[in-house]
């Protein structure tokens, strides 16, 4: 938000200015990407589900 501000209010006139101001956008989706994929692969090492295993063997029992 701050270099869309600076971008608005100042209007560098810098050459690389065109390219540098989307970054910190640029930046946060693609690191929410990664985390998004990060999280699932964490999750999904957790707790491997084998062949004859119920998924939610573990809702079941917590629920009786």
């Amino acid at each position: 938000m701050a270099s869309g501000a600076t971008d608005l209010l100042l209007a560098p006139h810098a050459q690389w200015w065109s390219y540098a101001w989307p970054a910190p956008w640029i930046l946060t989706c693609a690191s929410a990407l990664a985390w998004a994929v990060l999280r699932a692969c964490e999750k999904n090492a957790a707790h491997p589900i084998t062949a004859g295993e119920d998924p939610h063997q573990d809702e079941w029992e917590h629920a009786a």
